[in-house]
């Protein structure tokens, strides 16, 4: 195959599971070229469980080396439904590309077939004229009813999308300053079996719209209380970040419901924020959001809003880590730095006793950025380490961590440098009774700022310092070796 296929390879042997006897010889007929019997390993263990991406990836390699590529575009597809963010899915397309499509095959399509089930998308709306044509429109193929929950809009937003099929008006449910009570109350209007909750400044990928009911039917009697996270893709001035940690979707009468008057979560009724009994999965359906706009967060007040509500949710629930999360992040949007870090601070103490709250890393990286714009590097270089203990391979914490040692080597480098060129200026004035080393004022000192550029990186610079040298002492071996290397 080409080199796309060989990078994903190595992406797919790199992920082996040796969790049972299957996935050990699945393994070894993959790395001895046994395709067809990598095929049928794979298909007996989606067949036990069909939730498991890997095993869908496996199926996809061995199906591709066999030149069944419309079975194996199946099989990834799968893979990448339940695993969004896998990375090797730009190289297992571009493989795929050049595969040909080779004969059906009945197992796998009999593996893929999911159950039928009905699906409605839940909309929150008040004065959302702007966005909700576009919204209603990209989830008209994805679900069987659109069940919008408005509060009164003035501005035409109903009239705009009344006319359209699917589309059920619920009129006059009043927020109260409590997002979960409203989304709580419209659940009672749904007739399907699960529902998707999108905001109004959302609107469906369109690759995605077959995946709403492919994932709802792959999970709908195989797992009791799931909810489903999806991925927010967020355009903000001119720039595009991507969260795939946004709770949306799940299945009814489950006894899930919100709990929350702003940034509402989804919680088992009567159980704790973070009982751990209900699992939470990430699906690869993903929506376009454009609402961080800055002219669109001044125009809707969503900040002031969010703080005040958030405000009350740390008075009503005050040892509730998540919502003094929010509350932080909110403060500090208003640039209010100090105030921030004090709310991190606690709700970073709060979390150690809640063990199934696992956002603390996100917490930890937020005291990392405000000390790192105070140029605090040893505080946020500790803040990165807690975050390591809690989840030891998450990128962000691996990588601010690097940034924070890197600023104080430059400190380090600055001040060596600093005390170097000192050392040479005190012998004018240094007349105490211990002899200091003239080799210091002679040779040293240049030698030791000589190499403080060589690790700088400037390697024309310390070639030239190390030349200047050797011209006034040509027996340094070590300065003669550093110039060979250079």
């Amino acid at each position: 195959m080409n080199n796309s296929m060989e990078y994903a390879e190595s992406q797919v042997t790199s992920l082996q599971s040796k969790s049972s006897s299957i996935d050990s010889q699945l393994h070894q007929t993959l790395l001895a070229r046994q395709f067809k019997q990598a095929e049928k390993l794979a298909i007996k263990l989606l067949q036990s469980n069909p939730l498991i991406a890997q095993n869908w990836v496996h199926l996809g390699e061995a199906l591709v080396k066999q030149g069944c590529g419309e079975a194996a575009r199946s099989a990834f597809d799968r893979a990448w439904l339940l695993d969004p963010q896998a990375l090797w899915v730009q190289a297992v397309q571009g493989a795929l590309a050049a595969a040909p499509m080779g004969p059906a095959r009945t197992e796998v399509d009999e593996l893929l077939a999911v159950q039928p089930v009905t699906i409605a998308a839940a909309i929150m709306t008040l004065n959302e004229a702007r966005c909700i044509e576009r919204c209603v429109h990209s989830l008209m193929g994805a679900v069987d009813e659109i069940v919008i929950i408005d509060s009164g809009s003035t501005d035409g937003t109903i009239e705009l999308v009344e006319h359209l099929p699917k589309v059920k008006i619920v009129h006059h449910i009043e927020l109260n300053d409590d997002f979960a009570g409203k989304r709580n109350q419209g659940l009672s209007y749904i007739n399907s079996d699960w529902v998707l909750w999108v905001d109004a400044d959302e609107w469906l990928f369109e690759e995605d719209v077959a995946g709403v009911r492919e994932a709802a039917g792959l999970f709908h009697n195989r797992v009791e209380q799931v909810v489903f996270n999806v991925c927010q893709v967020n355009y903000m001035k001119g720039k595009q970040s991507m969260d795939y940690g946004v709770p949306r979707m799940f299945p009814m009468n489950r006894n899930l419901q919100y709990y929350g008057r702003v940034h509402e979560q989804i919680v088992m009724s009567g159980a704790d924020m973070y009982e751990g009994r209900m699992q939470r999965q990430s699906i690869r359906i993903r929506l376009h959001h454009d609402g961080y706009e800055p002219h669109i967060l001044q125009a809707r007040n969503k900040v002031n809003r969010n703080l005040r509500l958030l405000r009350m949710m740390v008075e009503e629930d005050p040892d509730n880590p998540g919502w003094l999360l929010y509350y932080g992040r909110e403060t500090l949007a208003t640039g209010d730095v100090d105030k921030a870090k004090q709310i991190f601070e606690e709700a970073a103490v709060k979390a150690q006793n809640k063990p199934n709250f696992g956002r603390l890393p996100d917490i930890l990286m937020f005291l990392c950025g405000i000390h790192m714009n105070a140029k605090n590097y040893v505080q946020a270089e500790a803040v990165c380490r807690k975050a390591l203990e809690v989840q030891p391979t998450f990128p962000d914490a691996l990588y601010h961590l690097a940034q924070a040692q890197m600023r104080q080597a430059v400190a380090l480098l600055q001040s060596a440098e600093r005390h170097l060129q000192e050392s040479k200026e005190a012998f004018q004035s240094y007349r105490g009774t211990v002899t200091a080393d003239h080799t210091i004022l002679g040779w040293k000192a240049d030698v030791a700022l000589a190499d403080l550029t060589r690790l700088s990186g400037k390697h024309a610079e310390a070639k030239e310092k190390y030349e200047q040298i050797l011209q006034k002492h040509p027996n340094l071996q070590s300065v003669r070796k550093q110039l060979e290397k250079l």
